[in-house]
């Protein structure tokens, strides 16, 4: 009979202890669970909507600096920190960054530049050549007359320019001399020292005019001449 008794009792204290045992682990999880909060997935959002979301589960949100993401549109949320899922202490802070979206860099100014340097600055830039127009005469040099876009402007990485090329310089012009009445010894100084080439002087008889002197020249005083241009002068014998 004492035996019987004393196993009720020992029987009723380990009831007793497992039931206090169930009961403290049960608020010790209600407490858990209620003071945790599961992250949100606010990637792809715009940053105020983000926040309120985050907000309304019980978290922090706090606006990081943007990164340059080319997949998300700038102004939206390109990731977050903690990931979405895991849960976080409520009242824990979730950061978020906003896209930037595409990265972009200023376009430098490439007129002037011989095609050969412009291209080289394009690729250190990481662009590149889109399109080349070529036109001719329209400057001393071969070099880039415009490019679009234009310079200054911000363009991403890898994009393309197009560039107005003058591929041939343009002549030099000038206005023929008077030769005519000059002796012929001085007018194929003044052509040669000018750059002009000279052609065969034809020797023409008039009589009255002292032999040597120019009577006629091609082209005519006055008149524009391009650089390396022929002369004929026609003089007295």
């Amino acid at each position: 009979m004492g035996v019987s008794r004393l196993l009720r009792w020992l029987l009723a204290g380990v009831g007793l202890l497992v039931g206090c045992g169930f009961a403290v682990w049960m608020v010790l999880w209600v407490s858990l669970r209620s003071s945790a909060a599961r992250v949100p997935d606010v990637t792809g959002m715009d940053t105020a909507r983000a926040s309120a979301l985050v907000q309304g589960s019980g978290l922090v949100a706090r606006i990081q600096e943007g990164v340059f993401d080319p997949q998300i549109p700038a102004g939206r949320v390109s990731s977050q920190r903690p990931p979405a899922g895991l849960e976080a202490k409520r009242g824990g802070t979730v950061l978020l960054y906003p896209s930037l979206g595409k990265a972009v860099q200023k376009l430098g100014d490439l007129t002037g530049l011989p095609e050969s340097l412009a291209e080289a600055e394009l690729e250190s830039e990481h662009l590149t050549i889109e399109r080349r127009c070529e036109v001719d005469g329209q400057a001393d040099a071969a070099v880039v007359l415009a490019q679009m876009p234009a310079p200054g402007t911000l363009v991403a990485p890898q994009s393309g320019v197009t560039l107005l090329v003058n591929r041939a310089p343009r002549e030099k012009r000038y206005v023929m001399p008077e030769f005519v009445g000059a002796a012929e010894p001085d007018a194929t100084r003044v052509i040669r020292a000018l750059g002009f080439q000279l052609a065969t002087v034809q020797p023409v008889a008039y009589p009255g005019i002292a032999a040597g002197t120019v009577l006629r020249q091609d082209p005519p005083a006055g008149g524009p001449v391009a650089e390396a241009a022929v002369i004929g002068l026609w003089v007295s014998r």
